[in-house]
């Protein structure tokens, strides 16, 4: 008569899976929920601008306008620090109603950005999305990429936020990846993968 050997579970196997498929669980929801972003921008911060004056009527009357009180955005050209004052040459593009760029609409121009406070060099960076509540001050002259000078508006801001830094590769598996056990030939068995919720 055969002696049938019957498989003993690997001890622990099932809280692993349990683990490693709430880990899979959190990150896609994250990535689901990622778009439902408060705004940039608080009530009260927004509420000191005038939001009727866009962009359009700044980059056609930079003098006019100068003392107005605007909210602007765009992607993040180059940034010069000189001093005690850093100035973001800024790539325009019309805010959504959370005030985020919305960069599949048309630019309308460039602008600059004025500030004495630190600009943190791994976050203001060149392609960066972008937001401001400044004052508008006297506009200069810019050397255009076309070779033509114009007249470019300024802003003083007085709030100012940037798009974060994407997270460094791995980093949402680096902590799962630390345990030698689970990266073991075999140890989900036959029928398993990674992030599998037994039934």
């Amino acid at each position: 008569m055969n002696r049938i050997e019957v498989a003993r579970p690997v001890p622990g196997l099932r809280g692993r899976i349990r683990t490693l498929g709430g880990a899979v669980a959190a990150l896609f929801l994250a990535v689901l929920f990622g778009g439902c972003a408060s705004p940039v921008f608080t009530k009260h911060e927004v509420r000191w601008a005038d939001r009727e004056i866009l962009f359009r009527d700044i980059a056609h009357h930079p003098r006019s306008l100068e003392g107005q009180h605007v909210v602007l955005g765009g992607l993040i050209l180059n940034v010069t620090r000189k001093g005690f004052v850093s100035t973001i040459s800024v790539k325009e593009f019309p805010l959504s109603k959370d005030f985020r760029p919305e960069t599949i609409r048309p630019s309308l121009g460039v602008f600059e950005v004025r500030t004495e406070e630190p600009l943190p060099q791994d976050r203001y960076q060149a392609g960066r999305e972008v937001e401001i509540i400044g004052k508008i001050v006297k506009p200069v002259t810019m050397k255009m990429p076309d070779g033509s000078m114009a007249l470019v508006p300024v802003v003083m801001a007085r709030n100012l936020h940037v798009q974060e830094p994407p997270p460094p590769p791995g980093d949402y598996l680096s902590p799962m990846m630390d345990d030698p056990d689970m990266m073991m030939p075999g140890m989900f068995g036959p029928g398993f993968f990674p992030g599998m919720m037994p039934f």
